[in-house]
C-alpha cells in the first residue's frame, strides 16, 4: 500500500511539473508557424530581418534563406499575426510582397542591402 501511495504521489508531481514547463508564464499559447517573402541581398540583410524579427513580441524563431528570400517564423498567434510580423520587417528597411518599407529607411541601408543591389 505504501508503493503505491508513492507512485501516485510521484505520478501527480510529474504531472503537474510538466503541466507548467515551457509555458513562459504565459498560459493559452497558440504556437504558430509562417513562411513568405522578405526582399534583401546578403548576409548583412539576413541578420537584419533575424534580429528584427527575434525582437518582435510573441517570436521565437526567424530563419531568413538569402538564396529564396524566404522567412520562416515561429509564433505565438495570441501575441503577434503575420501582418504584424511583416509590418515588423518593413520597417527594418526590408519590404515583402504586401508591406513596403519607408523610403528613408530603406535609403539609410548599406549599399549592398538597398533594393536593385547587384549582389
Amino acid at each position: 500500500m505504501k508503493k503505491v501511495v508513492i507512485t501516485g504521489l510521484a505520478f501527480a508531481f510529474l504531472s503537474l511539473a510538466s503541466c507548467n514547463s515551457g509555458t513562459s508564464g504565459t498560459s493559452g499559447e497558440a504556437s504558430s508557424s509562417a513562411e513568405f517573402y522578405v526582399r534583401g541581398n546578403c548576409s548583412m540583410c539576413q541578420e537584419r530581418i533575424e534580429t528584427t524579427l527575434k525582437a518582435t513580441k510573441g517570436v521565437t524563431a526567424a530563419s531568413w534563406d538569402v538564396s529564396t528570400k524566404m522567412v520562416k517564423v515561429s509564433y505565438d498567434s495570441t501575441q503577434v499575426q503575420v501582418a504584424g510580423l511583416e509590418q515588423a520587417v518593413a520597417k527594418s528597411g526590408h519590404e515583402t510582397k504586401t508591406v513596403p518599407s519607408p523610403a528613408e529607411v530603406h535609403d539609410a541601408l548599406p549599399e549592398c542591402c538597398k533594393k536593385g543591389s547587384s549582389m
